[in-house]
């Protein structure tokens, strides 16, 4: 009974003892990023993107990624710096959601500035929003094998032997994604195939770097894009599908992995792209529509 109570005696001494601010929660500070913007120059062509997270590091520490518009908790104050960098769904899959390697960290800017923060340095307040907003640019390794924006009279992609069909493009306000013109196919009960693949074959020296394709499409028809590879010896073209990409009745930018198809081949090989489709037999006709092409590998 005494060894009872003299437990109990020192249980109650211990918890009287704890101050109550040792049971409070800590009050974040909260991080608010609006978007992140892309900006090219002349020979990079579109500054179309379809940016869907921000990975964000503070003080050197990563503190995850997060879909945008976001806001970030964060158990600091006071004088922080911030790395951004952009991040897309690989092939326009959620659960595949990477940094985009051919990005560069971000300028960061608070809202409603033009200014970037010197040394992306945020000042935070606890229980208080710093609101910014963030831009990107193309890295310095990015490689642009090709840039197919359907603005210039020839095409750097086009309609190959076995196609059905050729590659048009239209011009009309309200079909065009951007610019003056956009890519065009159409199929048919009798032409009900079609196949677009690069004018010129190139060769890799870095084949297990990053290699991906972007584009902007609309379709009512379900497409495959890959790898065409070329070998030096024989002439002889391999096609090698990296996936297949469902119809989108709006238009939609994809960011689609090739490396795996370029790992496949060899550096005596020469490359290139294509995009292809044989029409289902339950329907009578199919459209596509492509814009700002590009393929870009990492050096």
């Amino acid at each position: 009974m005494r060894s009872s109570l003299l437990i109990a005696s020192i249980a109650l001494l211990f918890f009287s003892s704890c101050s109550k601010d040792q049971f409070k929660a800590e009050i974040p500070s909260y991080l608010l990023i609006n978007r992140i913007d892309l900006e090219t120059v002349s020979f990079e062509g579109s500054d179309s993107q379809n940016i869907t997270d921000a990975w964000v590091t503070m003080d050197g520490v990563f503190l995850g990624a997060f879909e945008l518009p976001c806001t970030v908790p964060i158990l600091a104050d006071g004088v922080h710096e911030f790395s951004i960098f952009a991040g897309i769904k690989a092939n326009g899959i959620s659960a595949t959601r990477i940094r985009y390697p051919f990005y560069n960290v971000c300028d960061l800017y608070l809202e409603d500035s033009s200014v970037p923060l010197s040394n992306s340095t945020l000042i935070l307040y606890r229980d208080s929003t710093v609101k910014i907003s963030a831009t990107t640019s193309y890295s310095d390794r990015t490689s642009f094998l090709f840039v197919e924006d359907f603005e210039d009279a020839g095409v750097i992609i086009e309609a190959s032997e076995d196609s059905d069909t050729t590659l048009q493009k239209t011009h009309h306000d309200s079909l065009v994604f951007e610019g003056n013109s956009s890519g065009l196919v159409e199929l048919d009960t009798v032409n009900d195939f079609f196949e677009l693949i690069s004018s010129e074959f190139i060769g890799i020296n870095s084949i297990y770097n990053h290699t991906m394709v972007e584009l902007d499409y609309k379709c009512d028809h379900s497409f495959k894009i890959g790898i065409a590879m070329k070998s030096t010896e024989t002439g002889l073209i391999s096609r090698l599908e990296a996936l297949h990409i469902d119809s989108s009745y709006v238009w939609n930018k994809i960011y689609v992995h090739m490396t795996n198809q370029i790992n496949l081949g060899s550096s005596n090989d020469e490359y290139g792209v294509f995009i292809g489709m044989q029409k289902g037999a339950n329907s009578e006709s199919a459209t596509f529509y492509f814009d700002n092409i590009k393929w870009l590998h990492e050096e």
